[in-house]
């Protein structure tokens, strides 16, 4: 080989090895920023992703919440509709025995506990309100006020019972089967919880 072959062949190595470096060189820089465009590519799709699932779970949370509330809300009322139920029926119950009692002996024979109870509590003389029924009971019970003058005069209630006042000292007293069937319901209520706002 001559001087001017091997000088070529020297010329065309050093321009292919420099070609090959820039080539190099451009496939670097380029895989790079492929690279670089594929990583924030998948940082974008992953938070796209992540933003969707987040969306979807609270959508899901508040789906199940509000169902729930739902169910909650549904079952209170059932359960309030229940606890009414059971209230109406004691107090039909006591109703129903207040009604038979009220016709026996054992009757007029409370109605004088309860007044010489509440003369002794007034140490005066009082008016006594029996329900309409109960006034013919009114000559039987005049005994039982002792040494105390007492009228008798129809009172506002159905039940039974009777209420007192004397009027000297200010003082009225409530012993009616109606006042005692409100408590009952009342406590009834408390003891069984009739609320549904709760």
């Amino acid at each position: 080989m001559d001087n001017v072959e091997i000088k070529l062949e020297h010329f065309i190595s050093a321009i292919m090895s420099d070609a090959q470096r820039e080539a190099d060189a451009l496939y670097q820089e380029i895989k790079g920023e492929s690279d670089a465009v594929m990583t924030t590519a998948e940082d974008e799709a992953l938070a796209a992703a992540y933003r969707h699932i987040k969306t979807e779970l609270s959508r899901i949370e508040t789906d199940c919440g509000r169902r729930l509330s739902h169910s909650v809300m549904e079952n209170k009322r059932e359960l309030f509709r229940r606890r009414e139920a059971m209230a109406d029926e004691v107090t039909a119950s006591v109703r129903e025995k207040l009604a038979a009692y009220v016709k026996t002996d054992a009757y007029t024979e409370q109605l004088k506990n309860i007044l010489q109870s509440v003369l002794a509590v007034f140490e005066s003389d009082a008016t006594v309100y029996l329900r309409p029924e109960d006034m013919a009971l009114a000559p039987a019970l005049a005994p039982a006020a002792g040494g105390y003058h007492v009228s008798f005069t129809e009172g506002d209630f159905e039940l039974g019972g009777l209420e007192a006042v004397c009027a000297s000292k200010k003082i009225h007293v409530d012993e009616t089967f109606d006042t005692s069937m409100y408590e009952l319901r009342k406590r009834f209520s408390e003891l069984f919880g009739l609320k549904l706002g709760e």
